[in-house]
């Protein structure tokens, strides 16, 4: 999930650094209020998260801020940076060129009244190259936390080349979850179980208003996960990851969506979801029809178990008659 519109509201905060000799002591406290000041000049709701003290940690490229209970996870997860970083610039082909900072928050009380979403886990801030994650929910496996951290790290990327109102919201979610193996802010691996029931009920949420922001909890804000992930995936069954980096590069460019799109892919954002939806009937047209038949289906099948079943024991009776007759024959 990325956040576009920072609250304006001011909070303090209180921070200490751990001891040991003047220079590390000073070099420590200068990053901690560096990073304090700039959390809380993108992002104020952050502080309330940050009461009592904190560890700042730093290095192969990133900066993670955390409480001293979570240090060894911070050390962990910027030991595992270097390779989410280089995966994530395999997947999208362009380099990180910034270094993000990264807080942990422990308590899930304290994330949710930052983001103000039951659901979500994590955050970035593309506006400073941040991303909050909600530790109390991304415990095991610790793939979790190194895949959302290449989640959120992908919104980054993609918001520091593309500029915010040229990157459609469900573009920009479809591809964070593409990256990170179709894991979203929700914490799991997102499906589409959503996603077919609203395709048959006919609740499909248009695109048009996927474009800017998604609901705030429930069905609604699966969904529009699940369509966002789809929709991506679609592009790329359809046109190639060829075609998918076509349109960033064109995005990246500063050309409009629809421009984008006409030009990557010769259709435009209008006519690809009409073909999605095309497509997905028609996916959904022939599960109905496997399921509608399924009694039929299965009674055929066990019918050919049954007839094969018979026909072994034939086989194997006529070989032990075979058999008999060929000791009698010796006798």
């Amino acid at each position: 999930m990325t956040k576009r519109d920072p609250s304006p509201e001011q909070v303090r905060f209180t921070g200490s650094t751990r001891k040991g000799g003047l220079h590390g002591s000073v070099l420590r406290s200068f990053l901690l209020v560096c990073a304090m000041c700039w959390i809380l000049f993108v992002w104020p709701d952050c502080g309330a998260a940050f009461e009592g003290r904190q560890e700042v940690l730093h290095g192969n490229g990133a900066t993670v801020v955390c409480a001293p209970s979570l240090r060894r996870v911070g050390e962990e997860l910027l030991e595992a940076y270097p390779s989410v970083r280089s995966e994530l610039e395999k997947s999208l082909r362009w380099k990180i060129e910034f270094d993000p900072t990264v807080v942990l928050i422990a308590d899930r009380e304290k994330f949710q009244s930052i983001t103000g979403r039951s659901q979500i886990v994590a955050l970035a801030i593309p506006a400073r190259n941040l991303i909050v994650l909600d530790r109390s929910r991304l415990r095991s496996p610790p793939s979790i936390l190194n895949d959302t951290l290449k989640h959120e790290l992908c919104h980054l990327l993609l918001h520091a080349r593309v500029p915010a109102d040229h990157l459609p919201l469900w573009l920009d979610e479809g591809i964070a979850q593409w990256s990170s193996d179709g894991l979203s802010e929700l914490g799991r691996p997102i499906g589409g179980s959503v996603l077919d029931e609203a395709a048959l009920s006919g609740r499909i949420i248009p695109l048009r208003f996927l474009s800017r922001a998604f609901s705030r909890d429930g069905k609604s804000l699966v969904l529009a996960y699940e369509q966002s992930k789809s929709l991506v995936q679609f592009i790329i069954d359809r046109f190639g990851l060829e075609g998918l980096y076509a349109i960033l590069d064109r995005l990246a460019q500063g050309a409009a969506v629809e421009k984008a799109f006409l030009e990557s892919i010769s259709i435009s954002p209008d006519e690809l979801e009409a073909a999605w939806n095309e497509d997905l009937e028609d996916k959904l047209a022939w599960t109905g029809l496997f399921f509608g038949h399924l009694y039929e289906i299965l009674f055929f099948v066990a019918s050919l178990m049954v007839v094969a079943g018979f026909l072994r024991h034939l086989r194997r009776k006529r070989a032990a008659m075979a058999e008999l007759d060929d000791e009698d024959d010796r006798i």
